[in-house]
């Protein structure tokens, strides 16, 4: 495993140092000529922005998506788990019960204990990468030298040096100070190129292709180079296929060179060599597309599969009769005499296509377009619009290579594929907008370097510094705006804080979680034995759970650990408090993208061991009703502001007293009248042992109410602990009053409820 994470670090780092090697001969012949300031600018905006992306990494450890999951199979690799390494831990537990430590139980998703490797079925332990590997691989390959999550950042540093170079060269220091304002003129890069996206990386490689281009031929043994880079973007991430075919098929068809052209096609397929080589032998995480009878079936499954597909298809079917065509001499005199035609207007046409097709295209695709136009639009806003559509209009002057406004074409109409792609999910905040992140990368290096010529080639001293300054205040305003986008660390601290944690948890004793997010930063690798019970219908099988953890907890040390308030009790089983942690990381909080706004996740968790009862006396039960399912049996109600809905039939363990004894139950809780004759409500609470229950009055508010429970002296024996079931004499339906999303039975709103046996009930025989 070390090899590959060697190689794949190599091949990623290597091909964008030999692009930005390459750029020396013109990078010195400028350098000759720029002033001091020049020079000391574009060696200082480097340090600071390489340095900021290298040293402020995120730590994404809880945030339960796709950057935190790379990160986790990075670190997983490091601890050295393998591709198809039988998921350990899962196998402790019985076959019956394993679906209720998977994210979701079946058949919703893909079966996954921890997010970052995928089972074969929902009971089973055998396991692949939930995504492809690539990435997390090559990030591993840094360490020790660095720690992982410093790789895409490493990689954002050298596209920031080949983008500062392209701007430098074009038109010295206007064109850096120009180049900088771009670079800041979204947070897309200062915010993505922090963590684990893969597109980040892919894009990085594409765009640093195009920034290369601008300063010096793509030729010869670099060729070769290019070509491996633009194959590697797509193995980091397949829809970087749409960027990178028509950068590829630019440089190719810009000279008539067959061997440069060759290189660079063979370069190509080198580097998607390691997606076809994962996907037959290491993961299939939408299925095997190396194989035609599956791929049918993949480009079917999915909206984003079919849009992958149909942009291929177009991309296939246009290039190989352009490959075909280009080298051939009055072709290409034809299209020279076509580009001077259609250079500004008609290229102009072509690069405004797209958005016509956003606003009219019918049905549900246009739907998808316009929703994932509108989202991703919150990240640009119009002075970055502004400043982009000025170097678009230096894209399309005369004098710039033709190269250039094909590619501007391709980028606009290859737009449309990640603002469907981006269309189909639903926003979540500032992670989601990854998918536009290559069109943002290779857009900000496309322009950068014609946006600079054109102000370098302002001729009057006091136009020139105006257009400077509309420039920098274009770039500088979203930044102003909404800084923490550009300067937040999402979760910082959080890394360290986790591997604390797992010290202290150790690798002996199994630990449960009652929160499945929280367990997953110490799961994958497999040095934990830690399990978390999977969201929604998991939790219904808690009681199943737990029984199974009772019978563990007789011959092993068992833990459990709660995101809520602890529990004292559970059937046969004291919860004996070991161990509490509280970390508290920065998050940058944002509907899609702007406005952003800093805030805090925080994470507790509270760590108790299962005690059998037989080792100890009968303790107390103490019940906060915040979210654990820990000591509560039956249906249950929604949570609203911190309590719990009880319905019929709502059960809570607690303590038995002895025959003849009695327990004080109290409950912290509350009513809302839904209309004003419904004052109060009669709470009853049924205690294990039969009989009559025990009836309190709730009135509107928050209040305690309490009583005392009587076991007969004549019952006969039972165990320490049993259910207490609560029911209302008036079950009340919100769907009555209109609101939806409530169960049809609730009784009261309980925040906590205490059961304690009485002083003179003595303890309980064992």
């Amino acid at each position: 495993m070390r090899l590959w994470m060697t190689i794949l670090m190599l091949a990623t780092l290597l091909p964008l140092a030999a692009l930005l090697a390459w750029t020396w001969p013109a990078l010195a012949a400028r350098w000759r000529q720029a002033g001091r300031a020049a020079r000391a600018g574009l060696v200082g905006l480097w340090l600071l922005g390489g340095g900021w992306l290298v040293c402020c990494p995120h730590d994404d450890s809880f945030t339960g998506l796709d950057n935190m999951t790379y990160r986790h199979l990075a670190q997983a690799f490091l601890d050295g788990r393998g591709f198809h390494d039988p998921d350990a831990v899962l196998a402790e537990a019985p076959p019956e019960l394993r679906e209720n430590f998977l994210l979701h139980r079946g058949p919703v998703g893909r079966p996954t204990r921890d997010r970052v490797f995928q089972l074969s079925g929902w009971q089973s332990v055998e396991a692949q990468p939930f995504f492809m590997p690539v990435l997390s691989l090559a990030a591993a390959g840094i360490a020790p030298a660095l720690a992982p999550e410093r790789f895409v950042p490493l990689v954002g540093a050298l596209w920031l040096a080949l983008v500062l170079v392209s701007g430098f060269c074009a038109g010295g220091g206007r064109g850096l100070a120009t180049t900088a304002a771009l670079v800041l003129a979204t947070a897309w890069p200062a915010w993505f190129l922090r963590g684990y996206y893969a597109e980040g990386v892919g894009a990085a490689l594409v765009a640093g292709v195009v920034a290369t281009a601008t300063v010096r031929p793509v030729k010869d043994g670099i060729a070769l180079v290019a070509g491996f880079a633009l194959g590697l973007a797509v193995s980091y991430h397949p829809t970087l296929v749409v960027l990178a075919i028509p950068v590829g098929l630019g440089l190719m068809l810009e000279r008539k060179d067959w061997k440069s052209a060759a290189a660079m096609a063979a370069g190509g397929l080198a580097g998607i060599f390691p997606a076809w080589a994962m996907t037959r032998w290491v993961c299939q995480p939408y299925g095997d597309w190396t194989r035609w009878r599956t791929l049918k079936q993949i480009l079917f499954s999915a909206p984003e599969h079919q849009a992958v597909g149909f942009a291929l298809a177009i991309l296939l079917a246009a290039s190989l009769p352009a490959l075909w065509a280009g080298f051939r001499e009055p072709v290409r005199a034809w299209l020279r005499r076509v580009d001077g035609r259609a250079t500004p207007w008609g290229w102009l046409a072509s690069c405004l296509l797209p958005g016509a097709v956003i606003i009219l295209l019918p049905g549900p695709a246009g739907e998808i377009l316009r929703k994932g136009a509108s989202t991703t639009w919150d990240g640009i806003g119009w002075p970055c619009a502004g400043l982009a559509l000025a170097g678009a209009g230096a894209v399309l002057a005369k004098g710039r290579p033709i190269r250039e406004r094909f590619w501007l074409m391709a980028l606009c109409w290859g737009a449309l594929f990640f603002l469907f792609i981006k269309g189909t999910e639903i926003p979540v905040g500032l992670w989601s907008q990854r998918r536009f992140l290559p069109v943002a990368l290779a857009g900000v290096t496309l322009l950068s370097a014609p946006l600079a010529a054109g102000m370098a080639g302002i001729s009057r001293q006091g136009r020139a510094m105006l257009a400077l300054a509309l420039a920098i205040g274009a770039g500088g305003a979203n930044l102003v705006r909404w800084p923490a986008a550009y300067a937040g660390m999402n979760e910082r601290g959080a890394a360290g804080w986790v591997r604390a944690v797992a010290e202290r948890i150790g690798t002996d004793r199994l630990v449960v979680f009652d929160y499945y997010a929280h367990s997953i930063p110490y799961a994958a690798g497999l040095k934990h034995r830690v399990l978390g019970l999977g969201e929604g219908g998991a939790r219904d099988h808690w009681p199943e759970v737990a029984h199974w953890l009772g019978g563990l907890a007789a011959s092993q040390e068992v833990w459990v650990a709660t995101s809520w308030s602890p529990t004292t009790l559970e059937e046969g089983l004291k919860l004996e408090p070991v161990h509490a942690a509280t970390g508290k990381f920065p998050s940058v909080k944002a509907k899609n993208f702007f406005p952003a706004e800093g805030g805090y996740r925080t994470v507790e968790n509270a760590f108790s061991r299962l005690v059998p009862l037989g080792e100890v006396e009968t303790s107390g039960q103490i019940k906060a009703l915040d979210g654990s399912p820990i000591g509560l049996r039956g249906p249950w109600g929604q949570i609203r502001d911190g309590a719990t809905w009880s319905r019929q039939g709502s059960g809570i363990i607690g303590p038995v007293p002895p025959p003849g004894g009695s327990v004080a139950w109290e409950a912290r809780c509350g009513w809302r009248p839904p209309t004003p004759d419904w004052a109060s409500q009669e709470l009853r609470i049924a205690p294990p042992w039969g009989g009559e229950p025990l009836r309190l009055e709730v009135a509107e508010g928050t209040q305690a109410v309490r009583g005392v429970l009587h076991r007969p002296a004549e019952d006969g024996p039972r165990a320490g602990t049993g259910i207490y079931t609560l029911s209302v004499k008036r079950p009340y339906d919100p769907a009555s009053q209109g609101l939806r999303g409530y169960s049809a039975d609730l009784g009261v709103l309980v925040r906590q409820i205490i059961i304690r046996i009485e002083p003179d009930g003595g303890s309980v025989p064992q």
